[in-house]
């Protein structure tokens, strides 16, 4: 029942990113003057700092994208090579879009507030992904493999991010995105880091005996 669980929740994150990640991929249009589906607030902050702004918007989904394969037990022990050089073109795509995001933060359409929030979230994706690919260097696998989910649930704020903006709009009557960012630049990705930091203490105390697994 556990397992087939971890299974369920894996596919259904990967289908997930996968989707927004492809959705996101529209800001490669906006070189070329398309702006299909951006936000008037989003656009705005691309008018005033577009390098820093597209650098993010346009690299950040290929992190999104391959993230979730990394966690698959079975991908990792088939092809070790196809997981190592998928992790490092992870690593690369995220110290670009996090440099990228944390140059762009203090240009955030809802403020000094947002800003803060989503300069937050730039330094901590930044570090956690960094200490990573040390720690996998080091070979520090237990290290890596707890750094590396932290870093993920920080990608995975590009999903939850979307998740709630819909709710933002109906049930709390936000009138634009960039109001709603004020809330959305901490809401997005706390949470997530939250959910691993406790799902990481249950597996540490069941993997040293602390805690005994549940009963079939």
């Amino acid at each position: 029942m556990g397992r087939s669980m971890a299974r369920f929740s894996l596919v259904t994150m990967s289908l997930l990113a996968i989707g927004v990640a492809l959705q996101s991929m529209r800001y490669d249009l906006v070189p070329w003057n398309i702006w299909l589906g951006i936000d008037s607030g989003i656009r705005s902050v691309i008018e005033r700092v577009p390098f820093q702004m597209l650098a993010h918007a346009i690299v950040a989904p290929f992190a999104l994208l391959l993230g979730p394969f990394q966690f698959f037990p079975g991908l990792r022990s088939r092809h070790p090579i196809l997981h190592r050089l998928s992790g490092r073109i992870y690593v690369l795509a995220v110290l670009i879009s996090g440099t990228a995001a944390l140059a762009t933060a203090p240009f955030a359409s809802g403020g000094p507030i947002a800003g803060l929030g989503f300069g937050l979230l730039a330094v901590s994706w930044l570090a956690t992904t960094f200490g990573a690919w040390r720690a996998a260097v080091a070979r520090k696998f237990d290290l890596h493999r707890l750094l590396m989910r932290f870093s993920y649930a920080m990608t995975f704020g590009a999903v939850t991010l979307r998740l709630q903006i819909p709710i933002g709009f109906i049930f709390f009557h936000f009138p634009s995105y960039s109001a709603m960012s004020v809330w959305l630049a901490y809401t997005a990705w706390i949470p997530n880091v939250i959910v691993v930091a406790i799902y990481s203490a249950i597996r540490s105390l069941r993997t040293s005996g602390t805690l005994a697994p549940a009963a079939p």
